[in-house]
C-alpha cells in the first residue's frame, strides 16, 4: 500500500493525492487545478503523471477550484469511474467549473483574436469546454455525512464535515487486507473553529495515517476581533466618517457568502448605515442559492438567525448584480457604498475593474478579506507599493490598502495543532503536511516535533511513500 503526491506538495495549489491499495485499486483524492501549471499553458501542461483510465475511484473534498478544477480534465483523458462527494460539493462544482470552462473560452477568444495570423495556432486553448464539465459531472455520487459507503468488498469510505466550506469533506478511507484494518484519513481543507456559517471541522477518528493540510501551519491570525466588531471598524472608517466606498475582494464560494451575511446581522441590529451594498458576481449569487437550500448543515448561530430572521442574507440596501448592464451601471455609480466582487486576489473578475475604478480615490478603502498568492494583484497590493499596473496601465495608489483575516475559512497553526492533536491515537503512524508553502509546513512539522509528535513528514511533489 502506498500514497504518492501529485499536488499540494509544498505548495497550496493542485491537490490531488494517489492511495494505492495492496490489490491494485487506485483512489485519487482531489483532482484540482495547479495555478502555477495554468501559468505556463501548452499542449501537455495538464498530462497527468499517471493513466487516468487505471484510477478506480476519485473522491472531492469540496468544490474549490484547486481541488476540482482539473475533474473534467481527468475525465475527458480516460477516467471511467465515479466521483464521490457531498451534495453542497456537487451543486457548488457545477457552478464553479462551468465558470472556469467559460473564462478559459473567454480567455482564447481575447488571446486568438489579437494574435498575428502567423502565432494564433500557439494560443493555448481552454483546458476543458463547457460539454466536458457536464460528462464529469453526471460521474458524480453524493453521500451524506458520517456514513460508510462500500465501494468495493473491502474497501469503505466516509465523509466527515470539515467546516471549511458548505459541503466541505475530510476522507476516511477504510482498507481491510489480510485480516487487518487500516484507516487512512485526508483533512481536506479545514475550516476555522468559529466560521460564521458552517459548523466547526471534526476530527477523524482511528487513523493509521493522517494527510493533513497546513496552509497557516506557521503563522496566528491577526484579525482577533469577532467579525462583526472588524467590519464596523472599516464601516465606519470609510463611510460613516468620509463617505467614501469600501471595496471587498472576496472568492465567490464562500467568503462572499460569510461577509454579507456578518453585513446582514449588522443591519438587523440597526448598526449599519445607510448604504447600498452591491454584491457584483453572477457566481456568488448562484453560490448563495446553494447555502440557502441547505439549512440543515449551518451552525447554531446561523440556524438561530434564520429562525428569527427567516433569511440568512437579505436586507435593506443589498443589491445583487447578475448582468453586465447593471454591472455597467455600477462602475458609473458615484455614491458612497460597499462593493463586494470576486475574484479574491484581485486576478481577473469584475473586482478588477471596480479596484481600477477606486485606486486613486483617496477616500475609497480596498480590503483585501483572505489569502493573496504570490504575484497576484491582491498580493501587489498589500505590498506597500505606491503604483499599481492593471491591464496594461499604471495607476498611482492614493485609496487606503487594508488587509483582514477575520474571514479566513483556513485555521492558523493553533487551530492545526489542536485538530491534528484530536485526530492523534498510539496506532497514527504517520502524519502528511500538505496544501502549504515550505516554510508553513515546516513550521508545524518543527511544532508538532517539539510537543513530542513523531513521523511528521513534509512530502515533495511526486514523492511516494509506503504504507505499512
Amino acid at each position: 500500500m502506498k500514497i504518492t503526491f501529485w499536488g499540494a506538495a509544498k505548495q497550496v495549489t493542485g491537490s490531488m493525492h494517489l492511495l494505492t491499495l495492496d490489490n491494485g485499486y487506485k483512489i485519487l483524492i482531489d483532482c484540482g487545478m495547479n495555478y502555477e501549471q495554468k501559468k505556463e499553458l501548452n499542449e501537455t501542461a495538464f498530462d497527468f503523471p499517471f493513466n487516468p483510465g487505471d484510477i478506480d475511484l476519485v473522491v472531492l473534498t469540496h468544490a474549490h477550484i484547486d481541488h476540482s478544477g482539473n475533474i473534467p480534465t481527468i475525465v475527458n483523458r480516460g477516467y471511467k469511474g465515479q466521483i464521490i462527494c457531498t451534495e453542497p460539493t456537487l451543486e457548488l462544482s457545477k457552478h464553479l467549473l462551468f465558470d472556469s470552462a467559460n473564462i478559459q473560452m473567454n480567455e482564447f477568444k481575447y488571446l486568438y483574436n489579437r494574435a498575428p495570423k502567423h502565432r494564433k495556432k500557439q494560443v493555448p486553448r481552454p483546458i476543458y469546454l463547457e460539454r466536458e464539465v457536464a460528462v464529469a459531472m453526471d460521474k458524480v455520487v453524493t453521500l451524506p455525512f458520517n456514513k460508510k459507503f462500500k465501494v468495493a468488498d473491502n474497501i469503505s469510505i466516509e465523509l466527515i464535515e470539515a467546516g471549511h466550506l458548505l459541503g466541505a469533506a475530510s476522507v476516511v478511507v477504510e482498507y481491510e487486507f489480510e485480516q487487518r484494518t487500516t484507516r487512512i484519513g485526508f483533512s481536506g481543507d479545514l475550516g476555522r473553529d468559529h466560521a460564521e456559517l458552517i459548523r466547526t471541522p471534526q476530527p477523524m477518528k482511528d487513523l493509521d495515517y493522517l494527510i493533513c493540510e497546513t496552509t497557516y501551519g506557521g503563522r496566528k491570525h491577526t484579525s482577533s476581533e469577532l467579525a462583526e466588531v472588524e467590519m464596523m471598524k472599516y464601516i465606519e472608517q470609510t463611510i460613516t466618517k468620509i463617505g467614501g466606498r469600501l471595496v471587498i475582494p472576496a472568492f465567490s464560494v464562500g467568503r462572499t457568502q460569510s461577509i454579507v451575511h456578518v453585513l446582514c446581522r449588522l443591519a438587523k441590529k440597526g448598526l449599519l448605515p445607510p448604504v447600498k451594498v452591491f454584491v457584483d458576481s453572477p457566481l456568488a449569487i448562484k453560490s448563495t442559492h446553494v447555502y440557502t437550500k441547505h439549512p440543515e448543515l449551518l451552525n447554531s448561530q446561523a440556524t438561530q438567525f434564520l429562525n428569527q430572521h427567516g433569511d440568512l442574507f437579505d436586507f435593506e440596501g443589498l443589491k445583487w448584480i447578475d448582468n453586465l448592464d447593471r454591472h455597467d451601471q455600477l462602475l458609473q455609480y458615484t455614491d458612497s457604498c460597499i462593493i463586494i466582487s470576486a475574484a479574491g486576489m484581485v486576478e481577473g473578475g469584475r473586482i478588477q475593474e471596480h479596484v481600477k475604478n477606486n485606486i486613486q480615490n483617496p477616500f475609497s478603502t480596498i480590503l483585501i478579506a483572505g489569502f493573496c498568492a504570490e504575484g497576484t494583484l491582491g498580493h501587489k497590493l498589500l505590498s506597500g507599493q505606491k503604483h499599481i499596473n492593471i491591464k496594461g496601465k499604471e495607476f498611482t495608489i492614493y485609496s487606503t490598502i487594508s488587509r483582514t483575516d477575520v474571514f479566513s475559512s483556513h485555521p492558523d497553526k493553533d487551530e492545526i495543532f489542536n485538530y491534528i492533536n484530536a485526530c492523534k491515537t498510539k496506532k497514527l503512524k504517520k502524519i502528511f503536511l500538505v496544501h502549504g508553502d515550505e516554510p508553513n509546513l515546516v513550521a508545524m512539522q518543527d511544532t508538532l516535533v517539539k510537543a513530542g509528535i513523531q513521523g511528521v513528514e513534509v512530502p515533495n511533489m511526486g514523492e511516494e511513500f509506503n504504507l505499512v
